[in-house]
Parts: structure tokens; C-alpha cells; sequence
């Protein structure tokens, strides 16, 4: 059985908890008074709901894992900005625990799921080109002409798939 709604993906909800749990946090006085960390935070906190919500909604590997990506960024984000939030006094122990084992456990989620879908070269690299041949004893006039020429186009190479 697949999802087809991203509503019911656990770790949407997970990161949709974890954003309520900082709606929660930034009413408090003292993120109040502190309001670039709080928005900071509510901010990041969102966007790791929305970039999954966003990804799964793109129905490609590629954009999904990219979007994966920023969420798992946003994710690392929240947590850095629980640690200073624990800094400021602004949370006591037990809640900053807990807080952060949230983020740790969204994160764990985001990192399952991205090692489900295919692995892409790292940007900047050319997803297409065919890699160098071993080199052989071979004459010069036994050599194929392409041969170690990286940008050579295969059949499919240029063409949209869509």
C-alpha cells in the first residue's frame, strides 16, 4: 500500500509536531523578548514540514531527495538553534532533551527515507558522462577516436524523458 497524501507520511507529522512544539515555545516571554531567535527557529522548524510536504508532492527521486535535502538542513538548523535557546535560559534541561531527541529522530527518518531513493552525483558533477576507460597497451591507430573523451553523447544523452 503507498501514500499518496503527504499528510500521512510519519515523518511529516513528526516534523509537523516538532513545528507545533515551537509555536508553543516562541509564545513564552522570553522568546518574546528574544525575537530573532524566534523566528529563527519558527522559521526553520516550518520549513522542515514544507520541504518534505514540497518534495513529496514533486513525484520525482530527484527533486524529491533535493528537497529531502533542504529538510534535513532545516532539520540540523532547529536543533543548533535549541542549543542556544538551552544558552539563553530560555528552555531547562528535561525540554531541551527532549527537544533535541525530536530532531534527532526526524533526522533519522529523512536520512531512511533518502537512502530509499537513488543516489545522484554530487552538483557540479556530469550525471551523463561515461567514465575513463582503463588504459591498455594499445597503438595509436588501435585507439577508438572518443576514447577518454569525456563529453561524448550517448543515444539518449539531450533528451528530455518526461
Amino acid at each position: 500500500m503507498g501514500v499518496y497524501r503527504f499528510e500521512d507520511l510519519r515523518v511529516w507529522q513528526a516534523a509537523q509536531d516538532l513545528a507545533d512544539r515551537v509555536g508553543e515555545l516562541i509564545k513564552r516571554p522570553a522568546f518574546r523578548a528574544d525575537l530573532e531567535l524566534s523566528c529563527q527557529l519558527n522559521d526553520a522548524a516550518l520549513s522542515v514540514a514544507n520541504n518534505i510536504a514540497e518534495g513529496f508532492l514533486r513525484r520525482r527521486n530527484k527533486e524529491m531527495l533535493q528537497f529531502l535535502r533542504i529538510a534535513s538542513a532545516s532539520n540540523g538548523e532547529v536543533r543548533s538553534l535549541f542549543f542556544s535557546a538551552s544558552g539563553r535560559q530560555h528552555i531547562n534541561k528535561e525540554e531541551f532533551a527532549d527537544l533535541v531527541e525530536r530532531t534527532n529522530s526526524v533526522g533519522r527518518m529523512l536520512r531512511r527515507w533518502q537512502e530509499t531513493l537513488p543516489a545522484w552525483p554530487a552538483p557540479g558533477t556530469n550525471a551523463t558522462s561515461t567514465p575513463k576507460r582503463a588504459t591498455t597497451n594499445r597503438t595509436r591507430d588501435d585507439e577508438p577516436a572518443n576514447q577518454g573523451d569525456e563529453r561524448t553523447r550517448d543515444s539518449d544523452q539531450g533528451r528530455t524523458k518526461d
